[in-house]
């Protein structure tokens, strides 16, 4: 039973330093991992010994009413949240998956290179904290994947999102879902 136990403390203690490494902010760190920010704390001073250097990635856990605030914005978080559901399975809705979430961003951040314009100043890469946020509404049914019929892609939406064209229009085609049922009931 000890040994049991000392082998989840180490998991989580190990669960940390790759998070912390990866750029996750202390409050999800120790939300994920349940350690004490004086634990924390140690796992930093760990980091900073063995001369491995931490992305660091602001302070702020954000909500997706300031992450996504444009059409390119959403575009972002519908790329990280279709390859984070597609590596870490439907149990993401239920449960965050920080390896799922890790591989994602790290594909997310690999194709953002591939999209022509990326280096446009206002094409702002998501963090890894944006991803865990936009994560957790999901897992918290406040955000859903949503199905666009006319371009037939899927794409993200919080409902925390702060303009409602922003929230229920598809990034990549810009109709909103309903919008020709919406049409037939006004002028049948």
């Amino acid at each position: 039973m000890a040994s049991n136990i000392s082998n989840m403390m180490l998991d989580r203690f190990l669960l940390a330093r790759e998070m912390a490494i990866a750029g996750y902010v202390s409050q999800i760190i120790t939300l994920e991992t349940t350690l004490s920010y004086k634990q924390l704390r140690r796992v930093y001073d760990s980091i900073k010994t063995s001369g491995v250097e931490r992305c660091r990635s602001g302070r702020a856990v954000r909500s997706g009413s300031t992450i996504i605030q444009s059409n390119l914005d959403k575009l972002q978080a519908s790329m990280l949240m279709q390859l984070y559901r597609t590596i870490g399975g439907e149990d993401v809705l239920k449960k965050t998956n920080i390896d799922a979430l890790n591989q994602a961003y790290r594909m997310y951040c690999a194709l953002r290179y591939e999209i022509p314009g990326y280096e446009h100043r206002s094409f702002r890469q998501l963090s890894i904290t944006d991803a865990w946020c936009l994560a957790d509404e999901l897992r918290s049914n406040l955000a859903m994947i949503e199905h666009c019929p006319y371009c037939d892609l899927e794409f993200f939406m919080s409902t925390n999102a702060r303009l409602v064209s922003t929230r229920q229009e598809c990034p990549f085609c810009k109709r909103q879902p309903h919008e020709e049922e919406e049409m037939n009931e006004i002028h049948p």
